[in-house]
């Protein structure tokens, strides 16, 4: 059966794919340009330089004149022609009227032997063409052009006769061909050596974005669970009450508790799946005020006393910090709520909590301590992550939602702080927030 791939890993191959046909595009682009225009320039200045022997001939410059002789003697032999070992670079053929060459004498034995097979092509007249010529299963390429002399140009050899000057590009091709093979590899190793460092770099810049996706679909995933848990429970309690229509309502109080229950949960849970949708998309204004810190503090923790008390826990508030701070109030007081929430949650019964506010130079430090079971190292980090647990037994209703301290991170965060967790002796945790005030 065929393994379908994730989306984070379609998205990631697609974009791999595309920059893999990009590049190649580009650097086949980039290699197009720089090869035509090395060819382009070869080609140039071979043109120029027959150019240049056209303006010699035509201006009559002092050349070579011909040997009338039917044959040279071998000392003779030596000086004009060259080496046989050696490649011959430039050359002129002149034609009569009959098309014969008439500078054999010149063109030297080895050079003849391969001129010889040149035919005058007189509607190539005065354009430069590319020309091959065999001898001995060895193929010469050359660069010519044929020209017209005028019969008043005071050379005897050239007068109203075709010259073809001959240029040989051999070398040049094999610099070409040289530079196309060298340029192939090279385009192609920077092509590959880009793609690589491309894909590299992709898969970096993705990762905030393929773990931002995640964390959205976790959440989603995680907030579809805890709301459809008190859905559940509502439903199930109101189709009970369908059942019995003829009770009283104190008959079904137990019922009609559960579903008020698990309502105010439902109101707690969208209320901080609010607050924290607001945070990511920063609608959500930090307005800070200023703040008696002493009274403000021991008025907000005041109810706290009663509330532990009620379920057989101990509740000792000490507040020390003095003077005034900017702070944001409402999100402050959310801060402690979630806080004193957990460490009378986990609390057990004759267990202690306890709040120290202190103020230490231009910070305010906030401490909640409780003597429940403590949070293990590896948990530490991960506990201000939404919608986790670190006992994932828990439901909804005893362990909670797993959004308070993601809320309380961001509280310290919007106020330029920093939440910590701390063990507490002999049991429990203790969460530290340090505030930055003015």
């Amino acid at each position: 059966m065929k393994k379908q791939q994730n989306p984070e890993t379609k998205q990631q191959t697609r974009l791999f794919l595309n920059e893999l046909i990009t590049f190649a595009i580009l650097f086949a682009t980039l290699g197009f340009v720089v090869y035509f225009f090395f060819n382009q320039s070869i080609y140039t200045n071979i043109d120029q330089g027959l150019r240049g022997q056209e303006r010699q001939i035509l201006r009559n410059t002092p050349t070579p004149r011909l040997e009338h002789r039917t044959t040279m003697t071998d000392t003779q032999k030596a000086k004009h022609s060259p080496s046989a070992s050696g490649p011959f670079r430039s050359n002129i053929i002149v034609f009569n009227s009959k098309s014969k060459i008439v500078n054999a004498a010149m063109l030297g034995e080895r050079n003849y032997g391969l001129l010889k097979k040149t035919q005058l092509i007189k509607k190539d007249l005065n354009k430069i063409e590319d020309l091959s010529l065999t001898s001995s299963e060895v193929t010469s390429h050359f660069r010519v052009l044929l020209i017209k002399v005028p019969k008043d140009n005071s050379n005897p050899l050239y007068a109203g006769r075709y010259v073809l000057i001959m240029e040989s590009i051999d070398a040049d091709l094999m610099a070409i061909n040289s530079f196309r093979s060298a340029l192939m590899i090279t385009l192609i190793f920077f092509w590959v050596l880009a793609i690589l460092i491309s894909y590299l770099l992709s898969r970096w810049s993705m990762r905030p974005i393929i773990t931002a996706w995640r964390k959205q679909r976790d959440f989603s995933a995680n907030a579809a669970h805890e709301l459809r848990t008190p859905l559940t429970v509502i439903q199930n309690q109101l189709e009970y009450l369908l059942t019995q229509p003829k009770s009283r309502i104190v008959d079904q109080v137990d019922e009609v508790s559960t579903a008020l229950d698990e309502v105010r949960h439902m109101q707690t849970l969208t209320n901080r799946l609010l607050t924290l949708a607001r945070s990511d998309s920063n609608v959500t204004q930090f307005n800070p005020s200023q703040v008696d810190l002493h009274p403000w503090f021991t008025e907000v923790l005041r109810p706290y006393v009663e509330i532990a008390n009620s379920q057989q826990k101990s509740f000792a508030a000490n507040v020390t910090a003095e003077g005034k701070a900017q702070l944001d109030t409402d999100l402050i007081r959310q801060l402690l709520v979630i806080l004193l929430d957990n460490a009378i949650k986990y609390t057990p019964e004759n267990g202690r909590v306890g709040v120290d506010v202190t103020r230490v130079k231009d910070t305010v430090q906030i401490a909640v301590s409780d003597t429940g079971a403590g949070i293990a190292d590896e948990d530490k980090q991960k506990v201000f992550d939404r919608f986790y647990r670190t006992d994932k037994s828990r439901n909804s209703k005893t362990g909670g939602n797993g959004l308070g301290l993601a809320i309380a991170q961001w509280v310290v965060k919007q106020h330029h702080g920093k939440l910590t967790i701390k063990d507490n002796q002999p049991t429990g945790a203790i969460f530290v927030a340090v505030l930055p005030v003015k």
